[in-house]
Protein backbone atom coordinates (compact mmCIF):
# COMPACT_ATOMS: atom_id res chain seq x y z
CA UNK A 1 0.00 0.00 0.00
CA UNK A 2 2.85 2.38 0.68
CA UNK A 3 4.74 1.59 -2.22
CA UNK A 4 1.36 2.12 -4.22
CA UNK A 5 0.91 5.59 -2.60
CA UNK A 6 4.13 6.93 -3.64
CA UNK A 7 3.71 5.12 -7.37
CA UNK A 8 0.55 6.97 -7.20
CA UNK A 9 2.07 10.66 -6.52
CA UNK A 10 5.13 9.84 -9.11
CA UNK A 11 2.47 8.98 -11.81
CA UNK A 12 1.17 12.47 -10.79
CA UNK A 13 3.86 14.52 -11.56
CA UNK A 14 4.55 11.72 -14.73
CA UNK A 15 1.46 13.32 -15.92
CA UNK A 16 1.81 16.89 -15.44
CA UNK A 17 5.17 16.76 -17.12
CA UNK A 18 4.07 14.57 -20.08
CA UNK A 19 1.08 17.89 -20.66
CA UNK A 20 4.00 20.74 -20.31
CA UNK A 21 6.31 21.66 -22.82
CA UNK A 22 9.83 21.65 -22.17
CA UNK A 23 10.24 25.59 -22.13
CA UNK A 24 7.72 25.82 -19.38
CA UNK A 25 9.61 23.14 -17.74
CA UNK A 26 12.70 24.99 -17.62
CA UNK A 27 11.02 28.26 -16.95
CA UNK A 28 12.85 30.10 -14.22
CA UNK A 29 9.28 30.93 -12.13
CA UNK A 30 9.42 34.43 -10.31
CA UNK A 31 6.62 32.85 -8.11
CA UNK A 32 9.39 30.12 -7.20
CA UNK A 33 12.14 32.37 -6.72
CA UNK A 34 13.23 31.74 -9.94
CA UNK A 35 13.39 28.32 -9.59
CA UNK A 36 12.19 25.82 -12.14
CA UNK A 37 10.08 23.10 -12.68
CA UNK A 38 12.51 20.97 -13.47
CA UNK A 39 14.25 22.02 -10.37
CA UNK A 40 12.03 20.92 -7.90
CA UNK A 41 11.69 17.79 -10.19
CA UNK A 42 15.11 16.79 -9.59
CA UNK A 43 14.86 17.53 -5.93
CA UNK A 44 11.75 15.02 -5.41
CA UNK A 45 13.55 12.77 -7.86
CA UNK A 46 17.12 12.66 -6.42
CA UNK A 47 15.28 12.10 -2.66
CA UNK A 48 13.57 8.77 -4.37
CA UNK A 49 17.38 8.01 -5.44
CA UNK A 50 18.66 8.61 -2.18
CA UNK A 51 16.28 6.42 -0.43
CA UNK A 52 16.51 3.68 -2.68
CA UNK A 53 20.40 3.58 -2.48
CA UNK A 54 19.70 3.48 1.31
CA UNK A 55 17.58 0.75 0.77
CA UNK A 56 20.27 -1.72 -0.80
CA UNK A 57 23.08 0.31 2.05
CA UNK A 58 21.42 0.14 4.76
CA UNK A 59 22.17 4.34 5.27
CA UNK A 60 19.67 7.29 3.72
CA UNK A 61 21.44 10.49 3.26
CA UNK A 62 19.47 12.70 1.22
CA UNK A 63 22.40 15.71 1.89
CA UNK A 64 24.46 13.62 -0.69
CA UNK A 65 21.90 13.69 -3.59
CA UNK A 66 23.73 14.11 -7.12
CA UNK A 67 22.28 17.05 -8.44
CA UNK A 68 22.22 15.75 -11.87
CA UNK A 69 21.21 18.63 -13.78
CA UNK A 70 20.21 16.34 -16.63
CA UNK A 71 16.74 15.56 -14.91
CA UNK A 72 16.15 19.51 -14.47
CA UNK A 73 16.92 20.31 -18.59
CA UNK A 74 15.28 16.97 -20.17
CA UNK A 75 11.89 16.51 -19.20
CA UNK A 76 12.22 12.85 -21.25
CA UNK A 77 15.12 12.01 -18.64
CA UNK A 78 13.20 13.04 -15.96
CA UNK A 79 10.12 10.69 -17.06
CA UNK A 80 12.35 7.79 -17.61
CA UNK A 81 14.03 8.16 -14.17
CA UNK A 82 10.80 8.52 -12.37
CA UNK A 83 9.59 5.69 -14.29
CA UNK A 84 13.01 3.69 -12.96
CA UNK A 85 12.17 4.66 -9.54
CA UNK A 86 8.70 3.32 -9.51
CA UNK A 87 9.76 -0.01 -10.92
CA UNK A 88 12.43 -0.29 -8.26
CA UNK A 89 9.60 0.40 -5.34
CA UNK A 90 7.88 -2.90 -6.64
CA UNK A 91 7.87 -5.68 -3.84
CA UNK A 92 10.70 -4.16 -1.98
CA UNK A 93 10.12 -5.20 1.71
CA UNK A 94 9.30 -1.86 4.25
CA UNK A 95 10.14 -3.62 6.97
CA UNK A 96 14.19 -2.66 6.32
CA UNK A 97 15.88 -0.80 9.30
CA UNK A 98 17.79 2.10 7.83
CA UNK A 99 20.14 4.52 9.53
CA UNK A 100 18.93 8.48 8.56
CA UNK A 101 22.28 10.08 8.19
CA UNK A 102 22.07 14.16 8.18
CA UNK A 103 23.77 17.62 9.39
CA UNK A 104 21.43 19.30 10.94
CA UNK A 105 24.17 22.48 11.22
CA UNK A 106 27.64 23.07 10.82
CA UNK A 107 29.80 19.87 9.75
CA UNK A 108 28.46 17.54 12.80
CA UNK A 109 26.25 14.58 11.13
CA UNK A 110 23.66 12.71 12.86
CA UNK A 111 22.84 9.10 12.63
CA UNK A 112 19.08 8.42 13.14
CA UNK A 113 17.40 5.22 13.34
CA UNK A 114 14.70 5.14 10.69
CA UNK A 115 13.13 2.41 8.37
CA UNK A 116 12.57 1.48 4.85
CA UNK A 117 8.78 2.41 6.08
CA UNK A 118 9.36 5.45 7.31
CA UNK A 119 11.48 7.11 4.68
CA UNK A 120 8.24 6.30 2.19
CA UNK A 121 6.20 7.59 4.45
CA UNK A 122 8.34 10.73 4.46
CA UNK A 123 8.77 10.87 0.66
CA UNK A 124 5.35 11.08 0.50
CA UNK A 125 4.99 14.16 2.15
CA UNK A 126 8.02 15.77 0.83
CA UNK A 127 6.93 14.75 -2.91
CA UNK A 128 3.34 16.55 -2.25
CA UNK A 129 5.08 19.21 -0.58
CA UNK A 130 7.05 20.34 -4.14
CA UNK A 131 4.06 19.17 -6.06
CA UNK A 132 1.90 22.72 -4.49
CA UNK A 133 5.02 24.55 -5.04
CA UNK A 134 4.81 23.70 -8.41
CA UNK A 135 1.40 23.92 -8.81
CA UNK A 136 1.53 27.16 -7.33
CA UNK A 137 4.43 28.62 -9.62
CA UNK A 138 2.26 27.25 -12.69
CA UNK A 139 -1.21 28.72 -11.73
CA UNK A 140 0.78 31.92 -11.09
CA UNK A 141 3.04 32.08 -14.80
CA UNK A 142 0.87 29.73 -16.92
CA UNK A 143 -2.72 30.12 -15.70
CA UNK A 144 -3.67 28.24 -18.79
CA UNK A 145 -2.21 24.91 -17.86
CA UNK A 146 -4.76 22.90 -16.56
CA UNK A 147 -3.17 21.20 -13.03
CA UNK A 148 -5.65 18.04 -11.66
CA UNK A 149 -7.56 19.17 -8.53
CA UNK A 150 -5.69 16.74 -5.87
CA UNK A 151 -2.40 18.01 -7.67
CA UNK A 152 -0.18 18.75 -4.67
CA UNK A 153 -2.69 18.14 -2.24
CA UNK A 154 -2.13 16.30 1.32
CA UNK A 155 -3.64 13.12 1.71
CA UNK A 156 -5.31 14.38 5.05
CA UNK A 157 -6.65 17.71 3.57
CA UNK A 158 -8.44 15.54 0.36
CA UNK A 159 -9.87 13.18 3.08
CA UNK A 160 -11.39 16.13 5.02
CA UNK A 161 -12.44 18.23 1.79
CA UNK A 162 -14.99 15.28 1.07
CA UNK A 163 -16.11 14.84 4.16
CA UNK A 164 -17.04 18.44 3.84
CA UNK A 165 -19.64 17.46 1.38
Amino acid sequence: MLQQSNIEIIDQLIDLLNDIELPVYKDALQPLHYSTIGQHVRHITEFYLCALNGYKNGVVDYDARERNTLIEMDKDFAIQTLENIKYQLQGLNLDRNLILKNKFSGNESMNISSSFFRELTYLIEHTIHHLAIIRIGLNEVYPAIEIPKKFGVAHSTIRYQELEK
